[in-house]
């Protein structure tokens, strides 16, 4: 089983995250010859990471790969057996994708569009909104007792708001948000989350040396 991709981004590490949950983790690697090359593209003509390549099975995109790790991989389902939880699971995942990610895009082109910024923090703030409303704020992981897909997802977008505090102020985006707050302290000190988050800076930096 061959994971593409580059642990920086958030689509790789949420399945990388979802196979060490499972104690079977299956790191990702860079494709010889790129995401562009036409060997990529003939597996997956989107040509995007991550890739999941399973013998002959080929599997594109972050949510589909970390549901099938979760299927086939040995280990506990992060998946809750409560019918209500793993919706909510499923739902603040779906929330993550809809929301937070294309505003998290529009806070990396700071640099290069900052007019689009107050757009960007504002469907943030809203995002994390979303997410806080409909998770229990008692509850140590994203939803429940224990890691489930939702904390695969949520973790290494986390990672950003952090990262791009000091330009942008995003942190206290988070921190207006109090049950997320305390999740995300709690998450980010945990072994699995507190290696994400540095494999993550390790990638930020070594993209940045590169400029």
């Amino acid at each position: 089983m061959k994971l593409y991709g580059g642990k920086l981004s958030p689509f790789v590490m949420r399945p990388l995250l979802v196979s060490r949950a499972k104690g079977s983790p299956v790191e990702p690697e860079a494709f010889e010859g790129g995401i562009k090359c036409d060997a990529y593209v003939a597996m997956t003509p989107m040509a995007k990471m991550p890739l999941l390549v399973d013998g002959d099975f080929c599997l594109p995109e972050s949510q589909p790969i970390a549901d099938y790790l979760d299927a086939v991989l040995p280990g506990p389902s992060l998946m809750p057996a409560d019918a209500k939880a793993a919706a909510t699971v499923r739902l603040i995942i779906r929330l993550a994708d809809v929301y937070v990610v294309p505003n998290l895009g529009g806070l990396f082109g700071a640099r290069d569009k900052p007019e689009g910024v107050p757009a960007a923090m504002a469907g943030m703030t809203a995002a994390l909104g979303y997410i806080e409303h409909f998770r229990n704020a008692d509850d140590d992981f994203v939803v429940g007792g224990s890691f489930t897909q939702a904390d695969a997802a949520l973790i290494p977008l986390f990672f950003f708001l952090d990262a791009l505090d000091g330009m942008l102020g995003t942190a206290a985006l988070v921190a207006a948000q109090p049950g997320l707050a305390a999740w995300w302290a709690r998450a980010k000190a945990t072994a699995l989350g507190a290696q994400a988050v540095a494999e993550q800076a390790e990638g930020l930096k070594a993209m940045m040396g590169g400029r």
